[in-house]
């Protein structure tokens, strides 16, 4: 009996510890000491910028069934940045921004974390192309509004960000997706 106990712990913990999705990941972390006159002084502020790159990772079906198998790293990449700003003489960081960027039509657009969404800009010109709030239903959906349509959004197993929405002119249901960054390498 004692050991049916031992072992079901064991493998209760295990399961705890198992990783949903592999994933091949790399995180550097840049602090930099800006100096600005404000015109009575000169104050210093530090700004870190953390990014982090997450590819996802699979084993090679041709490898099936052996101990060695190859990895597989998919081309798609999820890039965040955190931007942690100090602003005064206190150990901790003042303000901070977390944003992640996606590719849509070619142009790539960052998500800007909100305390109820997310709103989406333009890499480029910083302008913001649509807004996303949380809805109260069920934590996986969003409604995105922007100056062309509203609609409702969702992010996929993939980690791509597709909105659907209603389209009076085609009078159809469209659907506009925004992709993880394609890697070069």
């Amino acid at each position: 009996m004692k050991n049916l106990i031992y072992i079901s712990i064991f493998l209760f913990s295990g399961a705890l510890f198992a990783q949903d999705k592999p994933r091949s990941m790399s995180e550097t972390t840049e602090v930099k000491t800006v100096k600005i006159n404000n015109g009575e002084k000169v104050v210093e502020n530090k700004i870190k910028v953390t990014t982090k790159e997450e590819k996802e990772i699979k084993l090679d079906k041709a490898d099936a069934g052996k101990v060695n198998q190859d990895m597989v790293i998919h081309d798609d990449k999820t890039v965040t940045k955190t931007i942690a700003i100090d602003n005064d003489n206190d150990p901790f960081y003042d303000s901070e921004i977390e944003l992640v960027t996606y590719v849509r039509d070619g142009k790539q657009y960052d998500f800007v974390k909100k305390s109820n969404g997310f709103s989406v800009t333009s890499n480029n010109t910083k302008s913001v192309f649509g807004n996303a709030l949380k809805t109260s239903l069920d934590d996986r959906y969003y409604i995105f509004n922007n100056k062309d349509y509203s609609g409702i959004g969702y992010f996929t197993d993939e980690g791509n960000f597709v909105i659907e929405y209603y389209d009076t002119e085609s009078n159809s249901l469209m659907t506009t997706k925004f992709m993880t960054i394609k890697s070069n390498k």
